[in-house]
């Protein structure tokens, strides 16, 4: 009896660990996408611009990190659901450079209190601050972002400010570089990243120019104001044509 008491014993505690094991090995599970430029999931090498890893912590947690396929980090955060529509606790994002972006913290799917921002040189730029509020959640857009004093002088302050790279001019690089950003619920334009780009002279230069770009009027859903998504074409053109100038500026905004 006893002898049989012991073995039993040994069984619990042999059922016990495995059962921890497995559970360990489930809770930390890692599965690896491959994302276009608009980080939908893809299984095509040819638009392939990200490769994000998902471990899952819980039922509830999933620790997210993108990078870009040449490996330097996009972004690392928490979100609370499998389909990563709910970020929540601290997030980092960083430029294709290396230096990081913005740095802060989201609550149940809305970013709350500070946010550290950084331009694509790695100079700081003034935090922002987000109130911590109980925000309800829609699917109707009721307007879209808006540059201020219009798309006249988002293209007056594209003459003004881009950078035509010496190194490009002389060596006669020229043409359009597709550039994707966030305009986040204060109107901050952040995560910018190329989507198509040219030359690493150009791209850089408009890189540099998208992130200074200055406070927009933010898309609203109900009234509330939400992030969304913009692609901006910058077109590089030694010919002195008015091609630049019709086409730098964004043609297409979503709403998130």
């Amino acid at each position: 009896m006893f002898r049989l008491n012991c073995m039993i014993q040994i069984l619990r505690i042999v059922c016990l660990v495995t059962f921890s094991m497995l559970t360990q090995c489930a809770a930390g599970q890692v599965r690896r996408d491959s994302l276009d430029f608009q980080h939908r999931k893809t299984s095509d090498i040819n638009v392939a611009r990200f490769v994000r890893e998902i471990t899952t912590i819980n039922d509830s947690s999933y620790q997210v990190t993108v990078n870009y396929l040449t490996g330097e980090s996009f972004m690392t955060g928490l979100y609370l659901d499998k389909d990563l529509d709910v970020a929540h606790g601290n997030f980092v994002y960083f430029y294709a450079n290396g230096y990081k972006e913005s740095e802060g913290r989201f609550k149940n799917g809305y970013k709350v209190g500070t946010w550290q921002r950084w331009n694509f040189e790695g100079k700081p730029k003034p935090d922002r601050f987000y109130p911590d509020e109980d925000f309800v959640k829609t699917n109707r857009t009721s307007k879209p972002a808006k540059f201020p004093g219009g798309m006249a002088a988002l293209q007056a302050l594209v003459t003004d400010s881009l950078i035509y790279p010496e190194e490009a001019k002389n060596n006669k690089i020229e043409g359009t570089v597709y550039v994707t950003f966030t305009i986040d619920a204060t109107g901050e334009v952040s995560q910018p990243q190329i989507t198509d780009g040219v030359h690493q002279l150009l791209d850089e230069e408009a890189l540099r120019f998208v992130s200074s770009l200055p406070t927009w009027m933010p898309a609203a859903k109900n009234g509330l104001p939400v992030d969304s998504n913009y692609i901006m074409p910058i077109t590089f053109d030694l010919g002195g044509n008015d091609e630049s100038q019709d086409s730098s500026a964004p043609n297409k905004g979503t709403s998130n």
